[in-house]
């Protein structure tokens, strides 16, 4: 089992009375309950749980939403619904992938849900900085890239020359390249529109 995780609870009374000795008997801790979706909002901000569990009531389409959004914010949520609202749950959730409980919940399951679901969300979460990594890397390549051009074309450089210039100007004003080629690129424009007059 992962270590122990604070959950934020969301449903009806009966069903929340049922799950949350289930809950706090695996290990894990539930900090909050509510079955209001504006009180659930504000102690959700100021509880920052490790986990969302949503009871989701007949109909409650709303709740859906909210799980929707909660995800999208960042938050560990798992649903809980009837296997009538399955179909329902799927539309709304345009077929992305989403925990999700059959009702009645069994108490084998849960625990284990908790700790799949947690360990899919951080894994998640890690790919996703890695992909912001990949994104900013590439970004900062293609202005290191930029400013290398400029210094070849004013400055007769080489391209191994031009970058080395870049990395030694860096290092020495304690910046990073990708800020160094900024610098250079913006210097080069303005130096252009003063030229040209524009």
């Amino acid at each position: 089992m992962v270590g122990s995780l604070r959950v934020f609870l969301i449903g009806s009374t009966q069903e929340k009375n049922q799950l949350i000795p289930s809950i706090n008997s695996t290990g894990h801790k539930v900090i909050g309950i509510s079955s209001d979706i504006a009180d659930c909002l504000r102690q959700i901000k100021s509880l920052q749980p490790d986990m969302v569990l949503i009871d989701v009531p007949p109909y409650g389409e709303e709740f859906i939403q909210l799980g929707k959004g909660l995800s999208d914010d960042g938050y560990k949520v798992i649903l809980i619904i009837d296997y009538t609202q399955r179909d329902r749950l799927l539309k709304v959730l345009e077929h992305r992938f989403f925990p999700f409980l059959i009702k009645p919940v069994s108490k084998e399951v849960l625990p284990l849900l908790l700790d799949v679901t947690n360990n899919y969300y951080s894994h998640i979460h890690q790919l996703e900085e890695e992909v912001r990594k990949l994104k900013r890397d590439l970004m900062a390549r293609k202005v290191i890239e930029k400013a290398k051009g400029i210094l070849m074309e004013t400055q007769g450089l080489s391209e191994k020359e031009a970058f080395r210039k870049i990395q030694k100007q860096s290092m020495n004003k304690r910046i990073s390249m990708k800020r160094m080629s900024e610098a250079i690129i913006m210097a080069h424009e303005m130096n252009h529109k003063v030229d040209t007059g524009k």
